[in-house]
């Protein structure tokens, strides 16, 4: 290797031996030869970073689609079993009515079947669908993420089974007694199958998901993407989307919205709760001293 003397010297000969002109021109021909390496280096480097990454999303789309065809292949035995006691199901889920429910269309009854199959297979093979949701995220966290993730994971499952729960043995007997009263005098009650367990489905999933709401808040809360002074600042707003909430996800009627609404409401107010408790606490008082000292804050 040249070190500076030996690279002065060689300078020095070929300034004599070849003249000054001649030297000028190998650095220069040095130099572009010099840069179109370093071009070329260059390209092939980004070359081989767009390779990198589009090999890492084929392998993530490929990991995807491995998990998503395993759940769908987990649903398929639960629906066939959920088929077979079919007609236990569709008594349970008649219960809150307790009438007689008909069907005027001949596939209509077997329809109905094939819906409530699919809704239990898909609910009874959901701890497979929750562990191939576990198995794609986990790699990709740290061992505290895992934790958290996790955490999250279960909560959401054991609050949307509440939310479930809630709407069956609480909300939907309450919205029959109520609505059946209107016109009783008059009109005779006669549900169609399909219509019934429709009414049923997006009752409970509504509540399902309404009942993911201290997660959410937690969530946004415990990570400063939204600062708990926020949701207790809009307070009054939220309890207006609250009712905006309820008029979407339940059906079309006032009491099964307010029947949404003020659980929705309730359950609000128990995670700006839990948002203060958990949240990290702000360095509000640390920068208030700093101001009243005097003394400028520290700059990285």
């Amino acid at each position: 290797m040249l070190g500076s003397n030996e690279l002065l010297l060689v300078l020095a000969l070929a300034f004599i031996l070849l003249g000054p002109n001649r030297v000028i021109e190998l650095i220069q021909s040095l130099r572009k030869t010099t840069d179109r390496l370093t071009t070329e280096l260059e390209e092939e480097l980004q070359i081989t970073e767009e390779k990198e990454e589009e090999n890492t999303l084929v392998f993530h789309l490929e990991e995807l689609r491995k998990r998503f065809i395993i759940s769908l292949i987990s649903i398929i035995p639960t629906t066939v079993l959920c088929f077979i006691l079919a007609p236990r199901i569709i008594e349970f889920f008649r219960r809150p009515y307790g009438g007689k429910l008909i069907f005027i269309s001949p596939p209509e009854a077997f329809i109905v079947n094939i819906k409530v199959a699919i809704a239990g297979g898909i609910a009874l093979s959901f701890p497979v669908i929750a562990y191939q949701m576990w198995k794609f995220v986990a790699p990709g966290l740290y061992p505290k993420e895992k934790k958290i993730f996790l955490t999250l994971l279960l909560t959401s499952v054991v609050l949307f089974a509440a939310g479930v729960a809630f709407s069956y043995f609480v909300i939907i007997p309450i919205a029959f007694k109520f609505l059946l009263k209107f016109g009783s005098s008059w009109f005779e009650p006669m549900f169609t199958a399909s219509k019934y367990f429709s009414f049923m489905l997006k009752l409970m999933i509504a509540f399902g998901i309404v009942f993911q709401m201290p997660i959410v808040i937690l969530f946004l809360s415990v990570s400063g993407i939204v600062p708990i002074e926020n949701f207790t600042k809009y307070r009054r707003h939220i309890w207006v989307a609250s009712f905006v909430i309820g008029a979407v996800l339940t059906p079309p009627d006032v009491l099964s919205q307010v029947l949404m609404s003020l659980p929705l409401i309730m359950l609000f107010e128990i995670s700006l709760i839990l948002g203060k408790i958990f949240s990290p606490k702000s360095s509000e008082p640390d920068k208030t001293e700093e101001e009243e000292s005097g003394n400028p804050p520290a700059q990285e």
